[in-house]
């Protein structure tokens, strides 16, 4: 039972990895933890996001029901569904851990390890 036990748990962390893991897919939820967006808005926040990369990763969201499209004026909105609003305690966490993180990494001095955004 045990064994059972550790692997569904592997299975719910795997998932969660799959659904809001990646380089793209967790910026774009915290960016819209501050508000809802337009298209133009998230890809600025991104900054170097290509536009096809940002449509894919936004569809894959909304399949996943996370985010929500809403129309306005004719001009679309992208939004954290109710769904998608559980996260943003689990986006504050991860956001705390990664500043511990690069502060720590930046105290070793070391010149070979490296954040998300040395290659840019």
């Amino acid at each position: 039972m045990k064994n059972k036990q550790k692997q569904l748990r592997l299975r719910d962390v795997n998932d969660v990895i799959y659904i809001i893991g990646g380089r793209w897919k967790s910026a774009i939820l915290a960016s819209l933890c501050d508000n809802e967006k337009r298209f133009n808005e998230l890809q600025r926040d991104l900054q170097h996001i290509t536009a096809r990369t940002l449509i894919r990763e936004l569809k894959f969201l909304e399949q996943n029901l996370l985010i929500t499209k809403k129309e306005r004026d004719k001009t679309s909105y992208y939004m954290l569904s109710e769904h998608g609003k559980s996260l943003e305690p689990l986006i504050e966490s991860i956001v705390a851990w990664g500043q511990k993180h690069r502060k720590l990494i930046i105290e070793q001095k070391d010149d070979t390890l490296i954040f998300a955004d040395s290659e840019f």
